[in-house]
């Protein structure tokens, strides 16, 4: 963010810009850390932070700062674009939200809650330089390198199992680390975590446009549909809905599956639809020798760690950490498909460590110096992850994949 004041600084229209930036580094780094003893008081402090990043919102030309090189991502309420500084030629990931979509006061509370959970390790990076063209809204992230975990995810056979433990480690970290901090993501799904190594050393959640402050009531449906607990489907207007972290665990669970398995252990959490219904079933008279067919799956070992994390009754659901006890089971059944991919994941790797050398930290990536984890998960996930930096032209090439529904923002 100041490297890129400096540059704007050096046109004269821009002097003020820069002052203002740069005078608001000292309000955002206090803003940081009176996060950490002020999570009783979240909405308070974001309220805080809108109000004072609303002063500092200017207007620029887009085109003359960045030229956009691809799109990267692209959701019901903004798009990521791959762009690079003209001046610097650094490259990044910007997000953009129209403003005929998304109002002021939206943008800079996303905003907001990018920056301040943007110190974790396994949350996207946040640069803290946000501003608006005539059309849009902008701000400046980390830019993953492979792309969303959704890419590397195989039809009908999922991710090696190592890598599925090493992403359920990570994105377990940073849920509790949301939750700790008094909010809920509201929209996890394999396209909102994102990828900086093949091999998933290294994968952080992101897209918080829909997360709330825990204990805010909802009365219309949000997130992805195939990843909303049943309670999200039974909303009413006149009752509402609480939010809470449990609503996280819900699609952590499925997300989990889905890495598993390369399938969706059902469409929608609905009675009529049949595949949950039979979940529901099994779940009410739990026997690990007799499941479902879509659970015939997923090895007898781990069985009940779904039946916790995906419990129907919301106030039972366990806590994501409680999936550090089953990293000793086994997570997939062996296949001759999985088999191919592992040898293929192992050959990747072999190539991968010959041919690229992988850095500490991308000169993007700001620093976690003072983070503090205070979870034994958070240790746990630090020690299976790794930093890693390619460039654009060093990207593995994708597989190609068609699950049988994309999930879709209602």
């Amino acid at each position: 963010m100041w490297v890129l004041a400096q540059d704007l600084c050096r046109d004269g229209t821009w002097n003020e810009k820069a002052k203002t930036s740069m005078q608001m580094a000292g309000y955002i780094r206090n803003m940081k850390d009176t996060m950490a003893s002020a999570d009783h008081n979240v909405e308070g402090l974001l309220d805080r932070m809108v109000s004072f990043y609303a002063q500092g919102l200017q207007q620029i030309d887009f085109e003359k700062y960045f030229l956009i090189e691809e799109e990267l991502g692209k959701g019901g309420y903004g798009n990521v674009f791959l762009v690079k500084d003209r001046q610097t030629g650094q490259r990044m990931a910007m997000k953009v939200m129209d403003k005929d979509k998304t109002s002021q006061q939206s943008f800079l509370h996303e905003f907001s809650i990018s920056f301040l959970l943007s110190s974790h390790q396994n949350i996207i990076g946040c640069f803290g330089f946000f501003y608006s063209t005539i059309d849009y809204f902008v701000f400046a992230q980390e830019l993953a390198p492979v792309g969303d975990l959704f890419s590397i995810i195989f039809p009908n056979v999922g991710i090696p199992e190592d890598a599925v433990k090493r992403c359920t480690v990570q994105i377990s970290s940073a849920l509790e680390f949301i939750s700790e901090k008094g909010l809920v993501h509201l929209d996890l799904k394999p396209e909102n975590v994102l990828v900086f190594d093949q091999d998933c050393h290294c994968v952080k959640i992101t897209d918080f446009g829909l997360t709330k402050v825990t204990g805010t009531v909802i009365r219309t449906r949000c997130g992805s549909k195939t990843y909303m607990a049943p309670e999200m489907f039974n909303l009413t207007i006149s009752d509402g809905l609480a939010v809470d972290g449990s609503l996280d665990v819900w699609a952590f669970g499925v997300v989990i599956y889905c890495l598993l398995t390369g399938e969706f252990p059902w469409q929608v959490a609905m009675l009529d639809d049949e595949a949950y219904k039979q979940y529901v079933d099994w779940q009410n008279d739990f026997q690990e020798v007799n499941p479902p067919e879509a659970w015939e799956k997923v090895p007898a070992g781990i069985r009940r760690m779904f039946i916790d994390l995906l419990a129907i009754d919301r106030t039972k659901r366990s806590k994501t950490s409680e999936v550090l006890q089953y990293l000793i089971e086994s997570w997939k059944e062996e296949t001759p498909e999985s088999t191919l991919i592992q040898e293929e994941g192992d050959s990747i790797e072999r190539i991968s460590s010959a041919q690229y050398e992988v850095t500490s930290a991308s000169h993007l990536t700001t620093s976690w110096s003072n983070v503090s984890i205070s979870s034994s998960i958070s240790s746990l996930s630090y020690l299976l992850t790794i930093d890693t930096s390619v460039s654009q032209s060093e990207m593995i090439p994708e597989p190609q994949k068609d699950m049988s529904e994309a999930p879709i923002y209602v």
